[in-house]
Order: structure tokens, then sequence, then C-alpha cells
């Protein structure tokens, strides 16, 4: 599927300040074929965000005034000692506006970009910031996100490189109160039979390998016919050591990445390597004026692991915890009821690959994280029809295709209309030349000639009709029927006329 679109009805909708709406990370090889011993690959990074509190622009979201320390990395998080090179230049989390709607608040932004890595590298790449908007009922505030993707280079079983599936959800998605609503999660793969599987994300902890000993290692023979009574249980147990305190202080072996050995210039490793610990400085700060009455939430602190860090993959918004307790997910498709209006929830999910049906070990993990807001009960809630019908159009490489997507209203336009087509993703070369609103209606004539003549009449037949891109005239056969029915109006108001 080349782009989504989200279709929603007229409604008011209470847009907060909170500026992050969720959103996705995925991978592709540039070349899955290579056998050489570095791997290009293109990280692709698409996000949804509050508009216009974001600015639709190139580099989101610091070119919105105030924002202009936004910018991070996506961090390695996970078995970083196996990431090709990944962590000597990261990616940063800077995009590029592709759609905004006003009436929709909401705003989409993406980014590619190319990364040149060691054959066989795997680990995990994290986006963390914070904060989501209020969500849940009783709300819950101040909630940070956690955007997880796993990155493995390895070959697959039949030999090449793995290409991810590719998932994206529009966000914020709408539900009707009191109605079950189920969201179809939209996932593709170029590699034609892989088992795609969608889960909820989750939170897998860290380890550390701890000394094993022999209870009864210190004590000594006291001659070689007496010897102290052996435990009956005698086994082994673990030395439980004590944490080494790295949430205040950069003492000796704790990780550069913790918040304290940042402030640490010393700390140039992965690990404090010196013995009395890497002092912090402190840097001078200076006032900023901003223009923003957001204040963003405190990420927490980690802890650190030597042998393996936590996964971390939903941050704040982890299932249950922030959707209603029916909420169920089976075979990509979200079923959700929300019964207070109004109210917002977070879903953060995971899309993976499988070599095939029986693997129980995941070639790449994609992370989709979006919001539902509870609206409440619309005048009219009868979901509008796009045309064409399909949700797939075939193109072919170098030669221009030009296409229309229309929208029809099947409701009284006086009470409910189409607000807005967003596009979710952008794709290289595709430019919407126009949208406009226009209404149409079409008097079929009395006798027709052929069933099918009347088709599509039928189905724009006091219809309202949003087009998205006008770049194609109308087909011969088609034009001519429209030619008839306005001639036979006419007619037909001429008779209505008095003499």
């Amino acid at each position: 599927m080349i782009y989504v679109l989200a279709i929603a009805c007229q409604c008011f909708i209470i847009i907060e300040s909170i500026h992050f709406n969720g959103g996705t990370i995925r991978w592709e090889p540039v070349d899955p074929q290579t056998n050489s011993s570095t791997v290009v690959i293109s990280i692709i990074q698409s996000y949804s965000w509050s508009y216009p509190t974001i600015k639709c622009a190139n580099d989101v979201p610091i070119t919105t005034s105030g924002r202009s320390s936004a910018n991070t990395n996506l961090t390695c998080v996970a078995d970083c000692s196996t990431d090709g090179g990944y962590s000597v230049n990261p990616v940063n989390i800077l995009t590029d506006c592709v759609s905004a709607s006003s009436s929709l608040g909401m705003m989409t932004s993406e980014r590619s970009v190319n990364a040149t890595l060691l054959a066989g590298a795997h680990f995990y790449i994290s986006y963390r910031g914070s904060a989501w908007r209020a969500v849940d009922s009783p709300q819950q505030n101040n909630l940070y996100w956690s955007v997880v993707c796993f990155i493995d280079l390895r070959l697959r079983p039949d030999g090449i490189i793995n290409t991810p599936p590719e998932a994206n959800v529009v966000s914020p998605q709408y539900a009707i109160v009191n109605r079950t609503t189920q969201i179809q999660i939209p996932v593709s793969d170029v590699n034609a039979g892989d088992d795609l599987r969608c889960r909820w994300s989750v939170y897998v902890p860290g380890h550390r390998r701890r000394r094993q000993s022999n209870v009864n290692e210190n004590l000594y023979d006291q001659s070689a016919h007496h010897m102290y009574r052996k435990i009956r249980a005698d086994g082994e147990i673990p030395h439980i050591r004590k944490k080494r305190s790295c949430s205040s202080a950069c003492d000796f072996l704790c990780f550069c990445s913790s918040t304290p050995c940042l402030s640490a210039p010393t700390c140039m490793l992965s690990i404090c390597f010196n013995a009395q610990g890497c002092r912090i400085v402190t840097a001078p700060t200076t006032a900023q004026n901003t223009t923003t009455l957001e204040t963003p939430g405190t990420l927490p602190i980690t802890s650190s692991y030597p042998i393996r860090q936590p996964i971390d993959e939903c941050g704040g918004i982890c299932y249950p915890n922030t959707v209603p307790n029916s909420t169920t997910l089976s075979n990509c498709t979200l079923t959700f009821t929300g019964l207070i209006p109004n109210t917002w929830y977070a879903v953060s999910i995971q899309v993976e690959d499988f070599i095939d049906s029986t693997s129980m070990t995941p070639m790449s993990s994609v992370p989709v994280q979006f919001l539902i807001y509870v609206m409440p009960t619309p005048d009219c809630s009868i979901t509008p029809i796009i045309i064409p019908l399909n949700g797939c159009l075939e193109v072919t490489a170098g030669v221009m295709k030009s296409f229309n997507i229309f929208v029809i209203n099947k409701c009284n336009p006086f009470l409910s209309n189409v607000s807005d087509i967003v596009v979710s993703a952008g794709i290289t070369g595709m430019e919407v030349i126009q949208r406009h609103h226009q209404p149409l209606v079409l008097h079929p004539p009395r006798q027709p000639r052929a069933p099918q003549q009347l088709q599509q009449p039928l189905l724009l037949k006091h219809q309202h009709r949003l087009r998205l891109l006008q770049l194609r005239r109308h087909p011969p056969q088609l034009r001519h029927q429209q030619l008839q029915l306005r001639q036979q109006r006419r007619q037909h108001q001429a008779r209505q006329l008095p003499p």
C-alpha cells in the first residue's frame, strides 16, 4: 500500500499543547544481496505531531520556535557491542513535514537517512522523550515515550539480508463512544512468504551475571578422617552484590550513557574506567526565551547492567495501562471500545516478521505507536466512501503515473462533512497537485441503454465529492455520459418552467 488516508467527520476536538502523537521507526538494506564487509541501510522515521504546536517545515521539531534544543539521537539501548559502528555516528530524530491538517490539528513528518554498518550487526535503537498528552480515565499525565526498533543485519536462512515489514498508522485515530471500533494495522513486506505478526510492546528487564560459589567453599578439613558436616542441600548460591550508585554519581564502571556521566567529560568510552570515578562538571546555564507554554516531562533514570541493558519498547504506555480493559489485538487488528467521551488513549505495538509460520524468532521488530480519541456520538456516523476502492496502485519505476482519488460523504453535508485527507507517509517523487471540495448532483436518465452506464452516476447521486489529485482527464466514455446527463437535465428544467 502506497500511503494511508485518514478521513474524519467534522467535530469539535480539544487540541492540547502536548506535541507528540506517536510514530514508527524502521530500516531497510539498500542492497539485500550484498556480501560486502559493510552494509548500507536506510533508517526511516515517521512521526505524528500536534499542529500548529509543531510547525510544518524541515528539521521537525527544532524549526518550531522555542524548540531549538529538542534534537536528540536514536540511541543504541541494547546489544551495543554488536552495533556495527552505529554509536560512532548515530542518526538524529529530525524529520521533514509531509502533510498538515488544521481541521484535524495534526501534522506528519518523515525522513530517511543512510548509515553504513559492519556486516552481521544486530542491536536495538530507541527514541525516548517526554511527554504524551494526558491519557486514559482517570487521567495519567507526563508519561514518557520510548520507540524501539530492532536492527539485524545477519543473513536470513535464505542467504539474504532481511527487509523489515512496513507499518504506518495515522495518529490520532478516532472512535465513537460506546461503539466497538476495529483499527487495522496496515502491514506489508517485500520478502514474499514472510509471516507477519503484531504484538503488544513490552518492557524487557536487563540482567547481570552473578558469581556462583559453593556454600562450603571456605570450610577446611580438620584431618584426613574428620570433616565438617556438609549441608544437606549442598548447592550453588549467588553472591548478591550491592548495586553501584550510578544514579547520582559517575563512579567506577558506571556507563557513560547514565545521567550523571553525561556531565563527566572524562567518561569518553562506554564505561567510566577511572578508579576514583569520573568527575562531573557543571556547565553554566543561560536563560532562554521560548514561545511555548508546554513543559517537557522528565525521563526516568534507567539502571545500568553490565551484561545486557533493558529494552523498553513502550515507555509509559505499556499495555494494558493506557487502553480500556476490553481492548484486544489479534492478527494486526486492534479491537477497541471507548466508554468515556472526550478521552485520549495511547497504543504501542510491535510488528515483526518471521521466516515462516512455525518460527518463533523474529528477524526484525518495527514499533507502531499512536493515539486514539473517543468522540461523543456525532449527528451522522456513516463512513465515507473512498474511490478507487482498492488499496494498492501499481506503478512502473521511472514512468509518470497520475491518478484521482474521490471521497464521497454519505451524510447530510449540513450536519456532517468530510474534514480533510491526510497523507501519512511521503513517497519520493509524489506531489499532491490540488485538493478541493466540489458538490456534485447527477440525475440519471429515464431509459438507460446499458446497466453499466448508470453505475457511476448512481454512486455519486446527491453526494459530495472531494478530489485529492486532479492530474488526468476524464475518460471519453465517462465524459460523453456526463454531457448527455447535463443535456437531459436542461431539458427537464425547461419543461418545468411555466409557459
